[in-house]
């Protein structure tokens, strides 16, 4: 019925994915009845897990009064002025229907508002699904070029070449190498867009340094900064900008805003979101069926006033927990791997090394070969479901206890996995 079992490629993993059944709070069923503790959370979007009870009554209500109206409802209007009460650098924005589409409408903001074309990203950067934010997704060895002038590439056979030759590629957490990038092609580049933790690659942090010198260079020749926030809104109530004390032009949002339900959105200067109004002579196009429909303005505005600063460092800190205890693991079972990310978000990566870029990600994932897919796999088994890619997020729901079961099932999944290694890839015993 479906190509490999499912309709989404990020989702998939062999043999098979499990169907679900229901779930409720961090736990979810499958339809043989196993019980799964949730370390995926839709890939981050669930910051309350699963059926919070002011989310579904909300949506419940909604629901019986519309689910879209073609009209701004008021929940609409309150999230929005919720959304710019917590961060400083937006003082406009719009909805979208999912994060993918608040990154092309950042980028056709910035293209119209700069009148130049082309855009800088991150190797290793992923924006959504559509061509220019997915060149060098992965940075494939054999064609990625030198790091200080990285080639940019297609994830697959569909890019045109265009797309490639507007896209300029910037090695992450490479101060010196950004600033150069930016100055060369100074007279070319709409905005530089960046997530301050690169997330498909890995959960790997940037450096206030990295991020401060992108801010930096881009002010210094009039190119817009663009922060993708869709997944690290959660690192803070104004987002991991607000720690960082940098402030991006336009920032992309999505996952946790929506409570559950298809979402995304893009806020920034005043200036900048003007683009948009239909009340200028000729304004960005902008027109999606579903964006700010009433069912998810409901279910969002009930999810993001339950997510509190309170909330955000306990998770925060629930996240320091699992990392710990996971590199805690990897060390006593002899095995060279570790937990990066930061706050709630973290992933697997094997090696003992340090992870700086998406290229770091990808060597170690290539020299460990089929044990991640084991690993993913074995805690399955053990009740522990995260991304196949080993990518782990908290929850709001989860408590210490999960964080404990989830460094038990490592501990016993290194265990049957140790023979194996041990056959099969040596060099990942240290």
């Amino acid at each position: 019925m479906f190509p490999g079992g499912d309709t989404r490629s990020s989702a998939h993993y062999g043999p098979y994915p499990l169907v679900m059944d229901r779930a409720a709070g961090c736990r979810m069923w499958d339809v043989d009845g196993n019980e799964l503790i949730d370390f995926m959370n839709n890939f981050t979007s669930l910051i309350h897990g699963h059926g919070h009870e002011d989310i579904v009554l909300a949506v419940q209500q909604q629901a019986a009064k519309g689910s879209a109206y073609a009209a701004p409802s008021m929940d609409q209007i309150e999230l929005a002025e919720l959304i710019v009460e917590r961060i400083p650098s937006i003082e406009q924005m719009r909805f979208t229907s999912s994060g993918t589409e608040g990154t092309t409408m950042a980028i056709r903001c910035a293209r119209a508002a700069t009148g130049r074309k082309k855009i800088m990203k991150m190797e290793g950067g992923y924006h959504g699904s559509f061509e220019l934010a997915e060149v060098s997704l992965v940075p494939f060895p054999d064609r990625r070029g030198p790091l200080n002038a990285p080639v940019s590439l297609p994830v697959d056979g569909s890019f045109p070449d265009n797309v490639l030759l507007d896209t300029i590629v910037c090695p992450y957490n490479e101060s010196d190498m950004a600033r150069e990038l930016i100055a060369r092609h100074a007279g070319e580049i709409a905005a530089v867009i960046v997530e301050p933790v690169l997330g498909s690659m890995g959960m790997i942090p940037a450096t206030p340094e990295f991020l401060g010198a992108l801010r930096e260079a881009s002010l210094a020749h009039d190119i817009l900064l663009i922060f993708d926030e869709v997944i690290t809104l959660r690192l803070d109530v104004g987002g991991a900008q607000t720690p960082l004390g940098i402030t991006p032009d336009l920032t992309c949002m999505g996952k946790i805003i929506g409570g559950g339900l298809p979402v995304g959105g893009v806020g920034g200067r005043r200036d900048l979101m003007q683009w948009f109004s239909p009340q200028r002579q000729q304004p960005v196009m902008h027109a999606s069926t579903f964006s700010g429909n009433a069912l998810t303005m409901a279910a969002g505005l009930a999810a993001m006033r339950h997510y509190t600063a309170a909330e955000a460092r306990r998770i925060n800190e629930l996240g320091d927990q699992l990392r710990e205890g996971f590199n805690r693991a990897f060390a006593q079972a002899g095995i060279a791997a570790q937990m990066t990310g930061a706050g709630s978000l973290s992933n697997v990566q094997f090696t003992s090394e340090p992870v700086h870029d998406a290229r770091d990600s990808l060597a170690a994932s290539m020299s460990a070969g089929h044990i991640p897919r084991l690993l993913h796999l074995a805690m399955m088994r053990r009740g522990v479901f995260s991304a196949a890619r080993l990518m782990y997020c908290i929850s709001t729901p989860m408590t210490s206890r999960e964080i404990d079961f989830a460094i038990t099932a490592l501990n016993e999944s290194l265990q049957e996995l140790r023979p194996y290694i041990e056959r099969e890839r040596p060099g990942l015993l240290l």
